[in-house]
């Protein structure tokens, strides 16, 4: 009984010297805004990974997300 006591009144310490540090702070912290929206997003046509669409990489009709993928795909598709 002593020791659930005990834990009481540490979380209880605990919960008044958090709250008394939050209010000293001053004013309280930004909640963030609506994400700005960046623009239309695309799948990689090699591996399927969904990237905004000014970050891909456009080869032909196709869009990738890395120059890597663009030049893997096409030598594959090559080869074919």
């Amino acid at each position: 009984m002593r020791i659930l006591l005990l834990i009481a009144a540490i979380v209880g310490v605990f919960m008044i010297v958090r709250t008394l540090l939050r209010s000293r702070g001053g004013k309280p912290p930004e909640t963030p805004g609506r994400i700005k929206e960046q623009g239309a997003v695309v799948r990689c046509a090699h591996c399927g990974v969904h990237v905004p669409q000014f970050e891909a990489y456009r080869s032909g009709k196709r869009m990738y997300c890395s120059r890597d993928h663009a030049l893997a795909d096409d030598s594959s598709r090559s080869d074919d």
